[in-house]
């Protein structure tokens, strides 16, 4: 425990009271409970003003609330507050997400791969100048100590910075032919809208590792994070955008998720559904 502490020298105060509750096996004190929960309130309300704190879903560039109005609790797993609401959508909403992806699909897999991986590597630096932000939201919806979120965070932005690179290495094929006055050759295509659904212990990095290689071959996605922890995924999101990735081309739902699921996996413009693992 005396090792513990001393890690988490470095880190803010603000967050020193999440790290020793998660450790704690003890039933916490109410005084101290009041104090965590104060801690993270003003990390939700920072979050807030840098715009990376979002209680709505994304699908074509707009940030939207279900169709019905209704709405699903997160929680902060250390105190059991409410951090904020964000929609419960289902198939209606899920079906529109893919035809915004489907839509945006005609114009970004005309992009170049040079245009593609500069898009990429912007994503990843803007990754990487929030990650302590993003380290906390990931705390506080997660639970995850926050040298682990950080931790993520760089893990998880390494995938995007890794395909910004293979995003100009899709290279095509030529083959021998039987025939002396023929030549046959591969030319790789992106496939379309790719959906991928994501678990609630890596917010961030399961996100990364399915969505970095397809909007690196020029596809589009709907991402269903886990209702659990879905603003992390928001966040990435929105980062997204200011990255330069065009609406429409990263998509993010969430609610009933085998709603979601069952859309995905109906809809003829879903080419393909990356799964949890």
């Amino acid at each position: 425990m005396r090792s513990a502490i001393s890690r988490m020298a470095t880190f803010p105060a603000s967050c020193r009271n999440l790290f020793l509750f998660r450790s704690a096996s003890a039933p916490m004190p109410v005084r101290f409970a009041r104090t965590v929960s104060t801690e993270a309130s003003s990390v939700a309300a920072c979050l807030d003003k840098s715009g990376l704190l979002k209680s709505q879903a994304l699908i074509g560039g707009k940030w939207v609330d279900a169709y019905d109005g209704k709405t699903i609790k997160v929680y902060n797993p250390a105190t059991g507050e409410v951090i904020t609401e964000v929609p419960f959508m289902g198939c209606k909403e899920t079906n529109d997400a893919i035809t915004s992806a489907s839509n945006a699909f005609c114009s970004w897999r005309q992009f170049t791969a040079a245009e593609r991986s500069k898009c990429l590597r912007k994503w990843f630096d803007l990754l990487m100048i929030h990650k302590e932000e993003l380290g906390q939201l990931m705390t506080l919806e997660q639970g995850k100590p926050l040298k682990e979120a950080i931790g993520e965070v760089t893990y998880g932005a390494s995938f995007i910075e890794f395909f910004a690179e293979e995003a100009k290495r899709v290279y095509g094929d030529i083959i021998p032919a039987t025939l002396p006055d023929r030549r046959l050759f591969v030319l790789k295509q992106p496939v379309g809208v790719v959906g991928a659904v994501t678990p609630w212990n890596f917010p961030l990095a399961m996100i990364t590792r399915k969505v970095g290689p397809a909007i690196a071959c020029g596809c589009t996605v709907v991402i269903k994070p886990s209702e659990l922890t879905p603003l992390t995924a928001l966040a990435a999101a929105e980062l997204s955008l200011q990255a330069g990735i065009p609406p429409g081309v990263v998509n993010v739902v969430m609610g009933n998720a085998a709603d979601i699921g069952d859309a995905l996996l109906a809809s003829p413009q879903a080419q393909q559904l990356l799964e949890r693992n």
